[in-house]
């Protein structure tokens, strides 16, 4: 039931977004790794905010799920937050932003400590890691089809 569940909730986010703009709404639509493992979906709320929602899959079975959200603080700041399946909430708090890219940190978190994504010609590559870029996790996915 909750492999079901997840698989709805990716087509139903996309299916919701608005016309509303963001500076990071580059990060909206359906994302998918080339292999097919992992994928996220983002959608643009009506305040700028941003909800997603990621899976990773083995078999084309849901082995980790997450829900997402991307919010500005009252510094104007983006905060990012991951409600990962079985594990405490984090959210981490932007430390640089750009036209294409988009940097979170948490130094204080066990891993990851750092997310960022970056858009290139299409191509969303997000990469996960410790401060100073150590054990890095990288993602590069296309836009879903």
């Amino acid at each position: 039931m909750r492999t079901l569940t997840a698989l709805l909730l990716i087509p139903m986010l996309a299916s919701i977004a608005n016309s509303a703009q963001s500076s990071l709404d580059w990060l909206s639509g359906c994302w998918v790794t080339d292999d097919q493992s992992s994928q996220e979906v983002w959608v643009v709320n009506s305040d700028k905010s941003l909800l997603g929602f990621g899976v990773a899959l083995d078999a084309g079975k849901i082995v980790f799920y997450e829900v997402l959200s991307i919010t500005q603080n009252d510094n104007g700041l983006w905060t990012y937050t991951a409600h990962p399946s079985g594990q405490e909430s984090a959210s981490f708090i932007e430390v640089e932003t750009s036209e294409n890219r988009v940097v979170f940190a948490k130094p204080d978190h066990d891993y990851p400590q750092v997310i960022s994504y970056r858009r290139h010609a299409g191509q969303l590559y997000a990469i996960i890691s410790l401060l100073g870029g150590d054990n890095p996790n990288s993602f590069d996915k296309i836009a879903c089809k």
